[in-house]
């Protein structure tokens, strides 16, 4: 059956797909750029408002148009962006190219993982999406990993050559991408489907009405906003314990090495954790926060280690609960509220991640993180305890009561 081989181009895809070798010289690269801090994370939310704003439309283009359509743009779109990071002189240029790499996230996000959840449903074999998509993931931390270490080497031949090599894996996963083959969407009527705007005007419909999936997307913006300012705290922290630059590529390889065994076993974590996977998921990036902002000396790094045990899990597990709840001519779109949601989230509060930052030592800054984190998670908690019907020491038997 052709749909299959679906299957075999989503592992070559996903060895490419975020090749992005500029994680761990980023920030070096903003401030050379003469961005602050407060500079840098106001990029990152305008990324996220764009991203608020492009999300759901590319979804339903994913979701009427076609997927692989989708995906090839949005490889093409991050290629463009940057290009325009290497152009970039200033703030204003940085936050267009932050608006067009958006762009291209919308377009892929959430159509990759409908194509093949889709074709594995046409297969009749979608009870695999789990250990396929977890095998996925892994590849990319691997191939992220191996990217990582590239990219330190090359930052100081010349600081714009890791975006250059990033541009060339852009451009190979869209050509990847042209190698899938279109699954069939159950309910979509003729090739473009009923009307554009009744896609997601049902889309939102079908989220408002559906309390797991509204549960979901809510502890989704809480710990996608601690997850994604971890991320951009992992530099400072490692400069104020003197790790030389030229480590960070082995420091982030070890990073990747971590999240990607962690994703390749996710199915076997969420068998040991559940029904409260999502809150393990937590505890490791509070437990992480906590030690960062005691240890001040450069073993501390491996406290970084907990986020990346929460990062090989978090797409993995989102997913499967998420597409267990989501008929299939709206699972590119509702994927698409989902992002739209978290990315909103950060959006709001990266900003003021920056600020932080700026105004006090990353110890500090790590220990208040830690400790509003542990609010909002038993805040949301009690929430979505009500919201699922969950009494206390009652444990559903149904998995996805998960988001407790």
């Amino acid at each position: 059956m052709e749909i299959a081989k679906n299957i075999k181009v989503y592992k070559i895809y996903s060895a490419f797909t975020e090749l992005l070798i500029i994680g761990p010289i980023i920030v070096l690269y903003y401030m050379a750029k003469g961005l602050s801090f407060t500079e840098i994370m106001l990029l990152q939310s305008i990324g996220a408002v764009a991203v608020v704003l492009f999300e759901v439309p590319t979804g339903a283009v994913a979701d009427k148009i076609g997927r692989v359509q989708s995906i090839v743009l949005g490889a093409l779109f991050w290629g463009l962006s940057l290009f325009i990071y290497i152009m970039g002189r200033n703030f204003y240029v940085f936050a267009v190219g932050e608006v067009i790499f958006s762009l291209g996230g919308a377009f892929k996000s959430g159509a990759d993982t409908a194509l093949i959840y889709d074709s594995l449903k046409e297969l009749k074999r979608e009870n695999e999406f789990q250990k396929i998509e977890g095998s996925a993931r892994s590849l990319i931390f691997y191939t992220q990993g191996i990217g990582a270490i590239i990219a330190s080497f090359l930052y100081e031949i010349n600081i714009y050559l890791p975006m250059i090599v990033s541009i060339g894996f852009m451009i190979i996963t869209a050509i990847v991408a042209m190698n899938f083959k279109e699954p069939c969407i159950e309910g979509k009527e003729g090739r473009f489907g009923a009307n554009y705007f009744n896609q997601i005007k049902e889309s939102g419909i079908y989220i408002f009405g559906h309390e797991k999936i509204k549960a979901i997307i809510l502890y989704s913006m809480i710990f996608f906003i601690f997850f994604r300012a971890g991320f951009w705290y992992y530099q400072p922290y490692m400069e104020s314990v003197n790790i030389p630059v030229k480590y960070f590529g082995f420091i982030f390889f070890m990073f990747n090495m971590t999240a990607a065994l962690i994703s390749n076993k996710c199915y076997k974590i969420m068998e040991l954790t559940k029904p409260r996977t999502l809150t393990f998921m937590s505890g490791l990036l509070i437990t992480s926060f906590i030690l960062l902002g005691f240890i001040r000396v450069w073993i501390g790094v491996l406290a970084i280690l907990l986020q990346q045990v929460a990062r090989g899990l978090y797409r993995p597990v989102t997913r499967k609960y998420m597409n267990k709840h989501i008929p299939s001519d709206k699972r590119a779109t509702i994927l698409s509220f989902h992002s739209l949601a978290v990315n909103l989230a950060v959006a709001v509060t990266l900003p003021f991640m920056g600020l932080l930052k700026d105004n006090v030592n990353i110890y500090t800054t790590h220990t208040i993180l830690a400790v509003v984190m542990i609010i909002l998670t038993y805040i949301s908690k009690k929430y979505m305890d009500k919201r699922l019907g969950v009494k206390e020491k009652q444990v559903e038997k149904d998995d996805i009561n998960e988001p407790n």
